[in-house]
């Protein structure tokens, strides 16, 4: 069964447990080694973590199947009535299993008790599982664009977006 819980500072070491096993696999074959440590460090180090929930204000956001942590999301808001979906990671074996389309459910029905009207995500364009994912979940194409993160890389990205509806 299927549970979600909104997570806390004490939470940074199993959020960064699971990025571990969900990053490496993913990105390399897209980013290279280099850009996925790089990444880490300026994304998912502790610190990092930390302060995305303190100053940020990004909800965690971890998914359970029984007692067992298998993902977790963050989300905030970015513009009135627009919330961004900063992160969706489900552990490798259990992707294609209903789990993202739970979380999202889970976070659009949030959302709209806010009286949130969009919900965007970036994905990098040549992240076709992803893609196809969030296509299906009902994400459309808002904007393509570069971004700059330092070190020389950049996140070639597609902007979806996903229109709540009441």
């Amino acid at each position: 069964m299927l549970s979600i819980k909104n997570a806390k500072i004490n939470h940074i070491p199993l959020i960064r447990s699971l990025t571990m096993q969900v990053w490496p696999q993913t990105y390399t074959p897209i980013i290279g080694a280099q850009q996925v440590a790089y990444m880490l460090a300026q994304f998912y180090s502790p610190d990092a973590l930390q302060k995305q929930m303190e100053e940020h204000n990004h909800q965690f956001i971890l998914c359970y199947s029984d007692s067992e942590p298998i993902a977790f999301a963050s989300y905030s808001e970015t513009e009135p009535q627009i919330f961004k979906l900063h992160k969706l990671y489900i552990l490798p074996t259990l992707q294609g299993k209903g789990i993202g389309r739970y979380m999202i459910q889970h976070i659009a029905d949030d959302l709209r008790t806010r009286n949130a009207t969009t919900l965007r995500l970036n994905v990098n364009r040549y992240n076709t599982a992803a893609i196809a994912f969030y296509e299906k979940t009902g994400f459309t194409l808002f904007k393509t664009e570069d971004i700059d993160i330092g070190n020389g890389f950049f996140m070639n990205d597609y902007v979806l977006e996903m229109k709540l509806r009441y």
